[in-house]
């Protein structure tokens, strides 16, 4: 920001600017704008926007004016500095056009905002937009000041097929090797990002060579680590695997730190969900990506990017934009060193699954939320779990203020959805409850949030080991009968299935039998209602467990449903064994002290088999992924009836943590 200084003389004595302003006003006028600037310039935008405002509302700087376009781009830039992107991208716009037909005293500026304006499109992934913007940028530079933009376009080209890229990353080369002294760091950097373009091409011994030579720039192999270091031997780590050298490419991440620290910032993650497969991201099953990603101390992921893929720049953007959402719970990761919290990656690919099998609350939150969105107009979706939670707070509590009670329900029961932590889900659903009676809640909307309620109370119970009794699905059954839940066939059969078990003890099997018969022919619910189905499937569970064939089929054939659809919303079958013990832990991994956890997808077959499993997340990367696999193939599960014998559950997920006796 300090390039924006130069810019001053606009308002201090240039005539044919003085011009623009109304006479008597230039004195306070300039003082305002010279403390704005310098405050911007120092990094103080909370001091500078205000009066930036003040500034773009005077009617003595005449709109159109260099002026008028001064202020703009600096107000845009300190409204991106502090998180109001959008509005500061639109100030900046509006100002930019005005400064770039200015002389050539506003260069400086001008390059500096068209970085912010390249950062930005970069977050939402808007690949032309900010070629556009860097290249714009490089064309008012010359020599070394072009190093930094040729950076930051070459690292948007990364996984474009054309010689884009690379010619770059050779220029920048050059115009180091040129200078007297070049920064090796600097060089190092444009070594290792050659060595991933070149990775994501599949030229992976060329890759090894450019990462190599990044290392010696950047000092070797040494027990000293800075955040570049860790970026380059994380790389090649990535590159030795690639050309077959395991154990060297597991030598480089132990260097790095990754999955050698006593507190994993991954293990507890709260909301860690891969990108689905599919027409949604255009990921395939066959598509990786090494993720590298930043956590901020509220707990969301600052920021995420592709470093390999051999996919192209959608795909890498794919896999970042998932890992954009990413969320951990502020007290637990403030246990791990920042440094970690800083630069950490991780090895992902898509989910076959999709979201394709609804829980089966899954009904009655959509009910929900076609209501609260009536109420909150989309003021809350905003990127982040964190920062969407302080979001609703902040709603809840103005509409309480306000005298808004339905707004704040809205907000309350929204974050009771949102919140990733069962106790934080009961406590505002409690509150939102709390609100109705006095409100004029709708029936279905106060059910709705009655319903979510025993689901958050009974996550909190198990997670206290409050251990599962008959006097649970007692209370549960008593729920369904109440008078208000049992007026509404949605919430009664979703309180109804919530109450019986996937495996009902023996002593309850009449039970569990009697319950989901009365959901399975709830005739006000549609024929082919998910509930229902839900119901009539376990019901041929239990008939085929008790050797009653006849009646499994009757039941399956109720639910209208091929076996390829009733595995994709059948309920899940519980585990049984996982087969695993200590030898499956790769000896490699435990020689080096690796600790790390892998994410396995894989279908259920109806005699209870894991089939067609794939890592979909693996932490640390290259380490566990290929042991975890392999350990699949010891799980079982509780069968399932199907007439044919087919799949039972598709893409189910288990998670296997690797961790040593300490």
């Amino acid at each position: 920001m300090r390039g924006w200084l130069p810019g001053l003389a606009l308002l201090l004595g240039a005539t044919d600017v003085r011009a623009e302003v109304a006479p008597g006003a230039t004195t306070s006028l300039q003082a305002l704008f010279n403390q704005a600037s310098q405050d911007a310039g120092d990094g103080k935008c909370a001091a500078a926007l205000p009066v930036f405002a003040q500034l773009a509302e005077d009617r003595r700087v005449r709109a159109g004016s260099i002026p008028a376009g001064a202020i703009a781009v600096r107000r845009g830039s300190c409204l991106v500095a502090t998180g109001s992107r959008d509005e500061g991208e639109r100030s900046i716009r509006a100002g930019l056009p005005i400064l770039e037909k200015a002389d050539r005293g506003f260069d400086a500026e001008v390059v500096q905002a068209y970085l912010v304006l390249g950062e930005l499109a970069e977050a939402r992934w808007s690949h032309d937009e900010a070629v556009t913007a860097y290249t714009a940028a490089l064309a008012r530079r010359t020599g070394a000041d072009r190093i930094q933009a040729l950076m930051l376009r070459a690292k948007v080209r990364a996984f474009d097929a054309g010689p884009e890229a690379l010619a770059d990353v050779d220029e920048a080369l050059a115009l180091l090797a040129a200078m007297p002294k070049p920064d090796r760091m600097t060089q190092a950097s444009f070594r290792t990002m050659r060595g991933r373009i070149l990775m994501n091409r599949g030229a992976n011994r060329e890759a090894l060579a450019e990462l190599k030579q990044a290392l010696d720039l950047s000092g070797g192999l040494t027990n000293r680590i800075s955040l570049n270091q860790v970026a380059i031997r994380g790389d090649l780590a990535q590159a030795e695997m690639l050309n077959g050298n395991k154990d060297q490419a597991r030598l480089y991440l132990a260097y790095t730190g990754a999955g050698r620290i006593e507190e994993s910032p991954f293990l507890g993650g709260d909301v860690m969900e891969p990108p689905p497969c599919g027409a949604q991201t255009g990921l395939s099953p066959g598509d990786a990506a090494i993720v590298e990603f930043s956590i901020g101390d509220a707990g969301d992921v600052q920021a995420a990017r592709t470093v390999y893929s051999r996919g192209n720049y959608e795909v890498a953007a794919a896999f970042a934009r998932a890992v954009a959402q990413w969320h951990w719970r502020p007290e637990k990761l403030a246990r791990v060193p920042a440094f970690y919290r800083v630069l950490s990656r991780i090895e992902l690919r898509c989910s076959v699954a999709g979201g394709a099998r609804p829980e089966v609350v899954a009904p009655i939150v959509e009910r929900f939320d076609r209501w609260a969105e009536g109420q909150l107009h989309g003021e809350a979706n905003l990127p982040g779990v964190g920062a969407r939670l302080a979001r609703l707070d902040a709603i809840a509590a103005d509409g309480i203020a306000a005298g808004k009670p339905l707004r704040a329900i809205a907000a309350l029961g929204t974050r009771g959805l949102s919140d990733p932590q069962p106790e934080g889900q009961l406590a505002s659903l409690d509150r939102a409850l709390a609100l109705g009676p006095s409100a004029g809640l709708p029936a279905e909307i106060g059910n709705a949030l009655t319903v979510l309620r025993g689901k958050a109370k009974r996550a909190v119970d198990r997670g206290n080991r409050v251990l599962e009794s008959r006097s649970v699905v007692q209370d549960m059954l008593a729920l369904a009968s109440s008078s208000g839940i049992a007026a509404d066939p949605l919430a009664q059969a979703t309180v109804r299935l919530m109450a019986v078990p996937v495996v009902p003890p023996a002593a309850e099997r009449e039970l569990a039998n009697a319950t989901l018969a009365a959901v399975a022919d709830d005739s006000r619910l549609a024929e082919h209602h998910p509930l229902r189905q839900l119901a009539m499937l376990q019901l041929a569970n239990i008939a085929a467990d008790a050797r009653q064939f006849d009646r499994a089929q009757d039941w399956f054939r109720r639910t209208g449903l091929s076996e390829q659809q009733c595995a994709l919303i059948g309920p899940q079958p519980a585990m049984r064994a996982t087969g695993a013990g200590g030898e499956d832990y790769p000896a490699e991994a435990l020689r080096m002290g690796f600790e790390g956890w892998v994410r396995l997808e894989y279908d259920i077959s109806a005699d209870g088999r894991a089939v067609a499993s794939r890592p979909i997340v693996a932490y640390p990367p290259i380490v566990f992924a290929e042991a975890a696999n392999g350990m699949a193939r010891g799980f079982r599960f509780t069968t399932s009836y199907r007439p044919a014998g087919g799949e039972a559950c598709s893409a189910n997920q288990s998670t296997i943590n690797f961790r040593l006796n300490r």
